[in-house]
């Protein structure tokens, strides 16, 4: 057990010296993009590489969501073990939204996520390798920023509710594409 706490804090300081950059910022990127709107999106599985800022929180958070100091709490450390130990967490809250970006020469529009509450999580998982977190999901809508339609079989909640006397589709089973019931895996 020794050897392995060794091994385990050994590969926290080759981490913590590894040079980052800032965590993004909700505020700087997307409110300055301008909001039209918000939706609850519910609990989903989302890819930890796509949560790349923080609502509140960037001033003093890297890009890996630790803090800008080095310093680790005991937070992180019980956080890190339950994760460890594969013991289930509550889902972290995060901001969603979709912005364009420049990739090369062309423009596109890409899917971030920012943490509202889960940071020590988020930190935990991207540092342990953990590839997708359970999250409730709020999407910002962005004014002109391109929404991409959502196909009418697709998981989740509609992008609209149907026009009056329209035939409403079947009532499905209440689980998702995977099985599962409770959340969809976001792409």
């Amino acid at each position: 057990m020794a050897a392995r706490l060794h091994r385990w804090w050994k590969a926290l300081v080759v981490f913590f010296n590894r040079p980052h950059r800032d965590v993004k910022s909700f505020a700087s990127e997307v409110e300055t993009a301008g909001v039209s709107g918000r939706v609850d999106a519910g609990v989903h599985t989302v890819p930890a590489t796509k949560i790349v800022g923080s609502v509140g929180r960037a001033q003093n958070l890297r890009s890996d969501f630790f803090y800008k100091s080095g310093k680790v709490t005991a937070r992180f450390h019980s956080i890190g073990q339950a994760m460890q130990a594969g013991r289930l967490l509550p889902p972290v809250e995060l901001y969603k939204a979709r912005l364009r970006r420049r990739r090369g020469e062309r423009e596109a529009v890409v899917t971030e996520y920012y943490v509202v509450d889960g940071h020590h999580r988020v930190a935990m998982a991207k540092k342990l390798g953990q590839d997708y977190l359970d999250a409730h999901v709020v999407e910002y809508r962005l004014k002109g920023a391109s929404q991409a339609p959502r196909p009418p079989d697709a998981p989740g909640p509609p992008a609209a509710p149907p026009p009056p006397g329209a035939e409403s589709p079947p009532a499905g089973d209440g689980q998702n594409e995977e099985g599962g019931g409770g959340h969809q895996i976001e792409r």
